[in-house]
């Protein structure tokens, strides 16, 4: 048995949180980018799943014309987008953390291949009873054993985008960690509950306020990291030095540069090709803080701060031979106009 009010009124109000989403994000500047594509995509699956849910229990028991079926395809849906919303989640988080679509075309087509199998078994309960079954009086019934399969890929794929995060946590980006966290919170719990309680219906509206919690998160990340060359921005760095307490026999310690003859790269070759030699700057800032745990801040124009806890001045010396290192290896190669 289950309240069909209480799951009608759930799915109601995951779908106006995605609404209102929408409406957010076709004002917001930054859509054109890969990364806001994919959030946008997954708005829209999660409103219509919201309503496809709702759908499924509402006909759940009522015999009309073409009724088995139509609950086997709402059933078959939740099931196959599930799994696919936790593998463009994954792809989403990838992303954020490497902006890289070239690794994306490579390694996702083999990371994706455990949910493509498994929706193909989901769209086989369209035929035979697979994940679940629906009974002549067309009442569906608490899943099939065989349903711990779909968990178990669901689960390795957020589990798979966390640990993306929490990698990046300790290299340069702290700020990605939390909000997958924090995402992945409401999803397992929600899950769990309808896959040990049937006829509790959470799921989705799980999901839906993960992805306000996600899209809230995009704003901060928006006011602390520096659109052009992705490092934190001065704003960050300004409260991260009003809150950093170095542990016992600990200090902070910092490097600040900037880029010589930066005002020459300008004029010579345009603000174009000076931005790029910015980002140049950001990658290979990036790049040392990952290795050393440290943060990378530009502090505005051609300026940068590389900051680290250490017990010895030297360990930030050594900080500071890699970034040379790299900037030498960078200018060898002889790939742009200009030296940095």
């Amino acid at each position: 048995m289950f309240n069909l009010e209480a799951i009608l009124t759930a799915n109601g109000v995951g779908a106006v949180l995605m609404i209102i989403l929408l409406i957010s994000s076709r004002m917001h500047t930054r859509s054109i980018f890969l990364d806001e594509k994919i959030f946008v995509l997954m708005v829209w699956l999660t409103l219509s799943l919201c309503v496809t849910e709702a759908a499924s229990f509402a006909i759940d028991g009522r015999m009309f014309p073409g009724s088995r079926l139509l609950n086997r395809l709402l059933n078959v849906i939740l099931f196959t987008a599930n799994l696919g919303f936790s593998f463009i989640w994954t792809v989403y988080v990838d992303y954020k953390v490497y902006g890289d679509r070239n690794r994306l075309r490579k390694r996702y087509v083999w990371i994706g291949l455990p949910a493509a199998i498994t929706m193909a078994m989901s769209v086989l309960n369209l035929f035979t009873d697979v994940f679940f079954t629906i009974s002549a009086d067309n009442v569906y019934s608490p899943p099939l054993p065989l349903v711990t399969l779909t968990y178990v890929v669901t689960y390795a794929y957020l589990f798979y985008g966390a640990g993306l995060a929490y990698r990046k946590k300790f290299q340069g980006r702290k700020y990605l960690f939390m909000p997958m966290m924090i995402f992945m919170a409401p999803v397992i719990i929600g899950s769990l509950c309808q896959f040990l309680f049937y006829g509790v219906s959470l799921v989705w509206v799980s999901v839906a306020i993960s992805m306000v919690s996600l899209y809230m998160n995009i704003q901060n990340e928006d006011a602390y990291v520096d659109v052009l060359t992705g490092l934190y921005n001065r704003l960050y760095l300004t409260r991260h030095l009003r809150d950093v307490r170095p542990g016992k026999g600990q200090q902070l310690a910092g490097i600040m540069l900037d880029i010589d003859a930066f005002k020459t790269i300008n004029d010579t070759y345009g603000h174009a090709t000076g931005d790029q030699a910015l980002q140049d700057m950001g990658k290979l800032l990036y790049r040392v803080a990952m290795d050393y745990q440290a943060m990378a801040v530009r502090f505005g124009g051609d300026e940068f701060i590389l900051l680290r806890t250490v017990a010895k001045r030297e360990e930030m010396l050594q900080v500071g031979e890699a970034l040379r290192k790299a900037v030498n290896n960078f200018n060898a190669k002889k790939h742009r106009p200009y030296a940095l």
